[in-house]
């Protein structure tokens, strides 16, 4: 066969053709690892500012509620922050379930904060949002949340009122339960106590722990509130009547809608407080503290000399 040579200039040709051809390929290559690249930058940047999104969402979410905070801590020396934002912790039995009118409230108060005066309000078992309202209907007020420690589940009204107590205090002294104190600074006073109330409107409502509990510490604060002449108010929202006992009917100074305001006669509000809270326990007369007695105290109905009846 006849051997065919190929020249040398020819030869060149096809190593540049090889050449080029190789180069095209690499430069494809890397043109496509760049798009690469670059969609996976902007992936991960897009994932990047979604990530900060998040994150100053969440500190948002965790700041708003620290700010109100604040600002309630500095507007009010008795508020307490995780009673008012711990819903979760809330006892059912001092849920009030009475829309406040504010209407009605603005009413019933309006003749006690006449002449622009600045009122000092005190606000027991009302949530955050009614704070706020507090605060609208009366700006020029100073308007505190009260906080107050729940009653503890054992504490039932066939406790305080049981049907029949150890008398002659033969195998035990008769004692009734305590209730939390009103949480408040030594010295601190107000014009006007403000009370949400329960109300169950089923039989026997009026035997409700919580709702005594409540209307207790409105009167202990009533009292710790009266120095000198000082004139305090105490205002119910309730769809049921106060307890006669501490706040009777000739105290009542004005009546609208669920707001009931009184003006206790704090004198006769401090003896009662002196008595026991049930039949629990025996009264001993006032006149007789500090004496000892001789003779055993005569059998008598367990609901005389008690602060609250049956």
């Amino acid at each position: 066969m006849e051997q065919r040579h190929r020249p040398a200039a020819a030869a060149d040709d096809t190593t540049k053709r090889r050449a080029t051809k190789s180069k095209s390929f690499k430069d494809v290559e890397n043109y496509e690892v760049l798009v690469l690249e670059k969609n996976c930058g902007c992936k991960f940047k897009s994932l990047r500012y979604l990530l900060i999104a998040i994150v100053s969402a969440t500190f948002l979410t965790l700041l708003t509620p620290t700010l109100y905070e604040r600002q309630l801590q500095s507007s009010s020396r008795y508020v307490d922050v995780d009673w008012i934002w711990d819903k979760t912790g809330a006892d059912p039995r001092y849920v009030s379930s009475a829309d406040v009118q504010w209407a009605d409230v603005y009413t019933a108060i309006e003749d006690v904060s006449a002449g622009n005066r600045e009122l000092k309000i005190g606000l027991l078992n009302f949530n955050s949002t009614e704070y706020g309202s507090w605060s609208r209907i009366l700006p020029e007020s100073h308007v505190s949340i009260v906080r107050l420690e729940h009653a503890k589940d054992s504490i039932t009204w066939p406790k305080l009122y049981p049907e029949w107590i150890d008398e002659e205090e033969e195998s035990e002294i008769p004692s009734c339960p305590s209730f939390p104190e009103p949480n408040g600074r030594r010295g601190a006073w107000f014009d006007v106590i403000a009370v949400k109330l329960p109300c169950t409107r089923v039989a026997g409502w009026s035997r409700d722990v919580a709702r005594l509990h409540l209307q207790l510490s409105a009167a202990k604060l009533a009292v710790a509130s009266s120095r000198g002449n000082r004139k305090v108010h105490v205002l119910f929202v309730t769809d049921c009547f106060p307890i006669p006992n501490l706040f009777p009917c000739k105290n009542l100074v004005k009546h609208e809608g669920n707001a009931w305001l009184y003006r206790p006669d704090l004198k006769a509000v401090r003896e009662k407080l002196r008595l026991p809270v049930g039949s629990c326990e025996l009264a001993i007369p006032l006149k007789a503290k500090g004496k000892t007695f001789l003779s055993r105290p005569k059998k008598r109905s367990i609901c005389d000399d008690t602060a609250f009846s049956k």
